[in-house]
């Protein structure tokens, strides 16, 4: 049985199923986004609600995408001032937007984590469907591939 869900915590989320999942990518670590989380580097408080996206098959995660609810544009170099401008000049909400990024962390690697290609396509159209719901969805520094 197959399910995709949102969670807005890693604290549910087994570290060394995670981490199976994030590879050789330091910055996605379990360990790592836990602590901007648990800091309240990027919390819901500072602009940055944590919306991980999670792909389980027969219990075991076999897929997950790292998303953000960002109040703002700050700590994510990336700077998308003139489209907030725009949406606000025709009276369009930019806020909240929805980010798939490492926060605070311009260093370019795979934000769908997943093994399988069919998996990957499976996240990417899981985190479309959800950004329907916010201005826009933006993946940030992800692999060519990606």
């Amino acid at each position: 049985m197959e399910s995709v869900r949102l969670v807005d915590s890693l604290a549910g989320v087994d570290p060394q199923e995670w981490n199976a999942l994030a590879g050789e990518q330091p910055c996605m670590r379990h360990e790592f986004l836990s602590a901007l989380i648990d800091t309240g580097c990027a919390a819901a408080r500072s602009g940055w609600l944590p919306q991980f996206l999670l792909l389980r098959r027969a219990g075991a995660l076999a897929g997950a995408m790292p998303l953000f609810a960002k109040s703002h544009s700050y700590g994510e170099y990336v700077f998308d001032w003139a489209w907030a401008e725009a949406h606000q000049r025709h009276g369009v909400e930019y806020y909240p937007k929805l980010l798939g990024a490492v926060p605070f962390t311009p260093i370019t690697g795979r934000r769908l984590l997943a093994p399988r290609e069919e998996d990957r396509k499976l996240l990417a159209s899981a985190a479309l469907d959800i950004a329907r719901a916010f201005s826009s969805l933006h993946v940030l520094f992800l692999k060519e591939e990606e």
